[in-house]
Order: C-alpha cells, then sequence, then structure tokens
C-alpha cells in the first residue's frame, strides 16, 4: 500500500480528508453506496482507475473500517465490498457535493 498522506491538523476535516481526500476515494464510496460491488464492477464503473490505484484505495478504505471485504480468496471472482455502517454516514456528505458540483 502507498504511504498514506496526511495534513498532520487535530481538525476534523482535516482528519477526515486524512482519511477519504485521496483521488478517487470519494468516487469508490460513491459506487459503494449502491451495495456492494466486486472489484471487477468497480474497475467498471470507474473508468480511467488503475486496477493498482482501485486495489490500494479498497484497501485503505478496509484498513480504516469504511468498508469490508468478504472473505473469499484473494483472486476470487466472488471478493466482494461493500461499506461499513461507519462508511455508509459518508452518504449526506457525498450528496451534497453532488449537488454542488
Amino acid at each position: 500500500m502507498m504511504e498514506r498522506k496526511t495534513y498532520g491538523q487535530f481538525c476534523a476535516l482535516a482528519r477526515g480528508l486524512d482519511r477519504v481526500g485521496d483521488r478517487w476515494t470519494l468516487l469508490v464510496v460513491r459506487e459503494l453506496l449502491l451495495g456492494p460491488a466486486t472489484f471487477q464492477s468497480l474497475e467498471a464503473a470507474l473508468a480511467g482507475i488503475s486496477p493498482n490505484l482501485l486495489a490500494d484505495r479498497l484497501r485503505g478504505l478496509v484498513a480504516d473500517g469504511l468498508a469490508t471485504r468478504s472473505t473469499a480468496p484473494v483472486r476470487s471472482k466472488r471478493v466482494r465490498y461493500q461499506l461499513t455502517k461507519h462508511g455508509a454516514q459518508l452518504e449526506p456528505a457525498i450528496v451534497e457535493l453532488i449537488r454542488w458540483g
């Protein structure tokens, strides 16, 4: 996994961005808000993301407790990712960003 950047500030916004502020992360969350998804379906929905970057973003979301990964074998097509309750709490922020954009 790539070394994670941090703002190093004791501010709720900065700490939140430390977790979901990397490029593509909120777009992955957006897709997972629709329901559990496989790596392949996420890759198809996020045109332009490299497989390595998608894998990195998914690992970060899982490590931060925002998503879970099914217990299927590593390279299995049955691996599914889904948001945790904590990850799903990002929905209002994402909806507002969509409205703003």
